[in-house]
């Protein structure tokens, strides 16, 4: 499983979306941003960031920008390898159309175990090397 085991898969999702938007060059995230990437509503996004800031993963002041923690990035940096990893093993591997290799990479990556996903990760390594 993810090393981020007090996260639920909801909450990890969360995380990644924070990563993947403060990747776009941003200085913070807006919890608007995190709203529109996940399709989810507001309401739902501050309940996630307040579990996410009780936590030390994330620092957030009222109504301002969203920060990742040093913990919450090396956490957020482990969900998102998982997911590309995934994601590519699917599409490039198994031949699955990228909707659902994105889908399906988002659902596996909070349930496979450690030793599974570094043996894919191992196999990925070869399978993309000259």
């Amino acid at each position: 499983m993810s090393e981020a085991v007090n996260l639920s898969p909801s909450s990890e999702d969360y995380l990644e979306a924070i990563y993947r938007l403060s990747m776009l060059g941003k200085t913070g995230v807006r919890s608007s941003d995190v709203a529109s990437l996940l399709k989810v509503a507001k309401p739902s996004v501050n309940r996630a960031l307040k579990m996410l800031t009780d936590g030390g993963w994330i620092t957030q002041e009222p109504y301002a920008l969203i920060y990742l923690t040093e913990e919450g990035l090396k956490t957020a940096e482990s969900i998102f390898s998982r997911h590309r990893t995934l994601q590519l093993f699917l599409r490039e591997v198994l031949k699955v159309e990228e909707p659902i290799a994105e889908d399906d990479a988002c659902k596996m990556e909070h349930v496979i175990s450690d030793e599974t996903m570094k043996a894919i990760h191992s196999f990925m390594k070869g399978y993309f090397a000259p």
